[in-house]
């Protein structure tokens, strides 16, 4: 086995991949600010909604023009950071491989060592150690499992929309890896309006993906346990006690739901949906 030859082609690839994912983190961040501004111009609108009361047809057209592009926007900034997360897992891969390779090539004559350490200094793309840290940090700051757009999920409100930063029912329509946020939808729309819910950023630690409906976290919660469950005709999320889990609860329903007691809801027993029953986030016991 010629191993030169195996670790030249593997330095190569290497290479090749590392100004890749240089120019996808380029374009990344030219597609995050592309969202920003989206969001600027979206607020914008709203707030002339707000102050004249009234929705007039062109800034309904512009508004409807601005969440479309929003939502290319966002779908663009998913798989461009999923194209980033992969590539580099292949650059790592390869780093181990060349490693191996390396250990077992035979020791080079003094010749062969100036040639190489000659061709390293007349070649930029080189990836050094510094190079390789800078990889490692940027997919340490992708999620594991970035929660896609349309997902509804339990959002914990920023102080800036809730002084009580309660958690409410919302939609994800966009992630900013950079920042570690997820731009999400509140649920609750003005129905007179027909417009949709305000939109806010919060960090990815204050989200909760909502099961689908009629799946079941298993173990359930058992009786007395602490959660905090969709208050029923609500889009927020209250601290309650379970009093009957899904499987003890008769008679059975169609979706399997939990019979709960709210916090100052005078101790009335409601049911809610096993889906919108979650476990108490452990930041806010």
């Amino acid at each position: 086995m010629d191993y030169r030859k195996d670790s030249s082609r593997i330095s190569e690839d290497e290479d090749a991949l590392a100004v890749r994912i240089n120019n996808n983190l380029i374009k990344l961040e030219k597609i995050e600010d592309e969202g920003v501004e989206l969001l600027k111009s979206i607020n914008q609108y709203h707030d002339t909604i707000h102050q004249t009361c009234r929705v007039v047809p062109e800034v309904r057209d512009q508004l409807k023009g601005l969440y479309k592009k929003a939502i290319d926007q966002s779908v663009r900034e998913e798989e461009m950071a999923k194209t980033i997360s992969k590539d580099i897992d292949k650059l790592l891969a390869l780093h181990t491989q060349a490693t191996k390779v390396l250990s077992q090539t035979p020791k080079l004559t003094s010749e062969e060592t100036y040639k190489r350490s000659k061709k390293r200094d007349n070649d930029g793309t080189i990836i050094g150690n510094n190079d390789k840290k800078q990889l490692k940090k940027t997919k340490a700051t992708l999620p594991k499992n970035i929660i896609k757009n349309g997902t509804p999920v339990a959002a914990k409100a920023p102080k800036s929309k809730d002084p009580e930063e309660n958690w409410i029912l919302a939609t994800v329509v966009g992630y900013r890896a950079d920042i570690k946020q997820y731009e999400v939808e509140d649920a609750d729309k003005d129905e007179a309006s027909n417009r949709p819910g305000e939109r806010f950023t919060v960090l990815a630690k204050n989200v909760i993906e909502i099961p689908n409906p009629g799946e079941m976290q298993l173990p359930e919660f058992p009786t007395s346990h602490l959660v905090i469950a969709l208050y029923p005709t609500t889009t927020c999320f209250y601290r309650a006690f379970v009093v009957t889990p899904p499987s003890k609860l008769t008679p059975k329903s169609k979706s399997p739901r939990y019979k709960l007691t709210f916090d100052d809801d005078e101790n009335a027993e409601r049911l809610v949906d096993s889906q919108y029953v979650l476990d108490v986030p452990k930041e806010n016991p």
